[in-house]
């Protein structure tokens, strides 16, 4: 059985975060002020590795996959987040 689990990210350029290995990133959006992706994953499988990266608006997109974006501070700060 999966389930859909979330994590919060930092607001940096590049990181790796530890998901359960076959992990679908569903989506990545704003909740309560912090950027955060959703997946759909195997609760008990084991947990790998995976890039994710984050830019702003006007800035050099990254090749891989787009999860989604996140408005901040009112919409005065747009980031993307991508899977590389």
């Amino acid at each position: 059985m999966k389930t859909i689990w979330k994590i919060g990210l930092e607001i940096i350029s590049n990181q790796e975060i530890m998901v359960p290995d076959g992990a679908e990133f569903l989506c990545a959006r704003e909740q309560h002020g912090n950027v955060c992706i959703w997946f759909r994953c195997d609760p008990l499988a084991k947990k790998i590795p995976r890039q994710i990266a984050i830019v702003g608006t006007g800035h050099d997109a990254p090749d891989g996959r787009y999860i989604g974006t996140a408005s901040l501070h009112g919409g005065n700060l747009i980031l993307h987040v991508f899977e590389v």
